[in-house]
């Protein structure tokens, strides 16, 4: 890793650990209702990036946590996005797009960048529901399906991250004030916007209960699926043990992932604490 968090610059090097851990924390946030109407304040992004910090002992920003919030926005707008594809299934427990093997087959030869959102569970996707909630592919930094996802983006420094669901003014005035005021006229695609903020309300609301559930839960079987990884000293597994349980969010996101992936999570942490010993 070339830098974690170059305070002076606007691109940092993030693994999947510090995503996890930022997702979290921001999904918490709009759970106890600390995020305003707007989007997220300069004051949350600050305090998010000393929480990392703290955690990973790393020197990021709140203007970089702004960034990275924004390229997982891109990913969760591409996500929706898929979710609408022809012959597409949507596994709403597990947050898998489905997609039969000759379906899948014929769409990911002409895209290809989209094979890692097909057919496997969308890492994160609770967590970005609560934060985006029903903006989906309509808010501002949405990309096409083609554009490359990871890219970080700059903003002016005043600039807040707006995640906040989309709303909608019915009521505008007239320019001329010998007219009465009447309601705005809601084009077209406003209607398609107001039935898509409808139609995933009942998700926001249910990711939203989840989200606000006691922080302190460990996922049953913690420790023996720690100790069914292989290649690590019982030092080692007993050691990542213990900073799960003082951190049981990223106990609940360690748990739900892959089987490699939770060897590669145990390998870096063991990597970055003892040093020499991968």
């Amino acid at each position: 890793m070339d830098s974690k968090g170059n305070g002076g610059s606007n691109h940092a090097s993030w693994t999947s650990a510090m995503s996890s851990f930022m997702l979290s924390h921001l999904a918490n946030l709009v759970a106890s209702g600390t995020r305003t109407s707007s989007g997220f304040k300069q004051a949350h992004l600050n305090a998010c990036a000393r929480a990392l910090n703290e955690m990973f002992c790393t020197n990021f920003t709140g203007d970089q946590i702004k960034n990275h919030l924004k390229t997982w926005q891109k990913k969760f707008a591409k996500m929706n996005r898929l979710r609408k594809v022809s012959a597409a299934g949507w596994d709403e427990v597990n947050f898998v797009i489905t997609l039969d093997a000759k379906h899948y087959n014929e769409y990911i030869k002409d895209h290809k960048t989209d094979a890692e959102f097909c057919n496997k569970p969308l890492l994160h996707y609770g967590e970005m529901l609560t934060i985006f909630g029903s903006t989906m592919a309509t808010g501002k930094f949405a990309k096409d399906s083609s554009s490359v996802l990871g890219t970080e983006d700059v903003e002016t420094e005043n600039e807040k991250v707006n995640c906040a669901p989309t709303t909608i003014d019915l009521d505008a005035e007239t320019s001329s004030a010998s007219k009465p005021k009447k309601a705005k006229t809601i084009e077209s695609e406003d209607d398609g916007l107001i039935r898509a903020i409808t139609n995933v309300g009942d998700k926001l609301a249910a990711a939203i209960v989840k989200a606000g559930e006691p922080d302190n839960t460990l996922p049953v079987g913690l420790f023996d699926t720690l100790k069914s990884l292989p290649g690590f000293q019982n030092i080692h597994i007993s050691f990542y043990y213990a900073y799960l349980v003082a951190n049981p969010h990223i106990a609940r996101a360690f748990n739900g992932l892959p089987f490699e992936n939770k060897l590669h999570w145990v390998a870096m942490f063991i990597s970055d604490k003892f040093t020499g010993s991968m």
